[in-house]
């Protein structure tokens, strides 16, 4: 019985890990129009509830898209009008 907490225990904490991890790099390596205070709160939730606040933050930043950026697409042929 004592073996099975301990397994249940070990996959929880490797799941808060992981968790905390990917906010944490997607916060500083893909969220560039983030704000920087902002930031800090994602990583300093995440270090502190792991797996919870990962999938937290996947539904509400990165499902909505809320600082994407957002590309431009360059026509070729599209003359450039100068007024």
């Amino acid at each position: 019985m004592f073996d099975v907490v301990i397994g249940i225990w070990g996959v929880i904490w490797a799941l808060n890990i992981a968790g905390f991890a990917w906010v944490t790099y997607d916060v500083v390596k893909n969220q560039k129009l983030m704000p920087e205070s902002e930031r800090l709160v994602w990583i300093f939730m995440a270090f502190l509830f792991g797996s919870l606040i990962a999938l937290v933050y996947a539904i509400s930043i990165k499902l909505s898209g809320k600082y994407e950026e957002v590309e431009l697409e360059e026509n070729e042929n599209e003359e450039v009008k100068v007024w």
